[in-house]
Formats: C-alpha cells, sequence, structure tokens
C-alpha cells in the first residue's frame, strides 16, 4: 500500500508541472489562408515594431489578427501581416500615423508648438485627433489645474488642425504655459513651452 502511494505521489509530482507548462504556455494563432503575408513573433518584439518592419500601423495588425490585448503577444506566435486572420469585421478602420512629428510615430493625439512669441501667441499645431471634429484649446500655469477653456477650433478631414492662439493677458508674464486640447469625445492631448 505504501508503495502504492509513493508510486502515485511520484507520478503526480512528475505530471503537475508539465500540465502546468501546457496550460500556461501560449499557442501560436494560426495563419489562416486570408493571410496574405505573415511574421512569426520573436524575442523582443511587439506591435509596433513589427508594424514599422511591415510599413503596417500596430492598431491594423491587432484588428487583423482580433487582438483584445495589443500589448499581449507571444514569441513564435504567427500573425497576420497583411490579411485577416479569419473573416473581418464589417468595417476595419486603419489608423494614419502623422508623418514626421517630433514624438515619433504614435495613433495617440498630440499638439506642439512650431513658434511661440513669448507673452503675446503661440501656434499650435494638433494631429491624430477625430476629423472634423471641435477642439477646445484650454490653458493655465505648468502644474496648475483646472484647463481654462480660452479658444476653440475644428480638425479637418484629417483629424488635424494648425491655430495662433493669443496668450491671454492674465498669464502673459508667466514663466510657463500648459496647454490642454480636448473634444467633446473625450480625447486630448496636453503640452507646455517656457514662456521667458
Amino acid at each position: 500500500m505504501l508503495k502504492l502511494f509513493r508510486t502515485m505521489l511520484l507520478i503526480i509530482v512528475l505530471a503537475l508541472p508539465l500540465a502546468i507548462i501546457g496550460i500556461s504556455q501560449p499557442q501560436p494563432a494560426a495563419a489562416q489562408s486570408s493571410c496574405t503575408q505573415s511574421h512569426t513573433v520573436q524575442a523582443g518584439e511587439n506591435l509596433f515594431r513589427i508594424g514599422l518592419r511591415y510599413g503596417v500601423s500596430w492598431t491594423v495588425l491587432q484588428a487583423y489578427n482580433y487582438l483584445s490585448n495589443p500589448n499581449l503577444i507571444y514569441v513564435g506566435q504567427v500573425l497576420c501581416i497583411n490579411g485577416y486572420a479569419s473573416s473581418p469585421p464589417a468595417t476595419p478602420t486603419p489608423v494614419t500615423i502623422y508623418p514626421g512629428n517630433p514624438f515619433g510615430p504614435t495613433t495617440q493625439p498630440r499638439i506642439y508648438f512650431p513658434q511661440a512669441t513669448l507673452g503675446v501667441s503661440f501656434q499650435l499645431v494638433g494631429y491624430n485627433f477625430p476629423p472634423n471634429r471641435q477642439v477646445t484649446i484650454g490653458i493655465t500655469t505648468l502644474g496648475n489645474r483646472p484647463y481654462i477653456p480660452y479658444y476653440t477650433t475644428t480638425t479637418d478631414a484629417s483629424g488635424q488642425f494648425y491655430v495662433e492662439v493669443p496668450i491671454p493677458p492674465t498669464l502673459a508674464n508667466a514663466n510657463t504655459i500648459a496647454v490642454e486640447a480636448t473634444t467633446s469625445g473625450g480625447y486630448y492631448a496636453l503640452n507646455w513651452f517656457y514662456n521667458r
């Protein structure tokens, strides 16, 4: 009886780690026939880097491969680069990455200041916002809240805007100017500059 107990215990001790490894190992997603190009994930890669390699936005790769979490891919996983892993959703929405921006490639809304006349006005460029949407420009000093809505503009068909914003007299002598650009849909971007 004791010998049988030891044998069973040994089997359980040896089988348990193998079962855990088998359960926890991610299974590579098989590239389906609708995939015209695929990529096998290597150590250290992410969707952004893979997208750069093939000239495809990471959000498009996420859609093509039906990934609910774009940060959760595995070594050995096969990703579709051009075409869907299975039948495509009704209307895929690829995202255009704004070229040549000072922050590097991104699909998040961003704002920056090409030029500022200290104490007087600043030029503001925004991109990756929803197209044809009103944007409210809020201003305060760096580190302070709330941003005070001061100026409005509208994005163009590509989700970009360019405006010259006068600095309010109450902030003309401030050391820093912090700017927030927001839409009614919750899209926003923040940035600041020295005003001295």
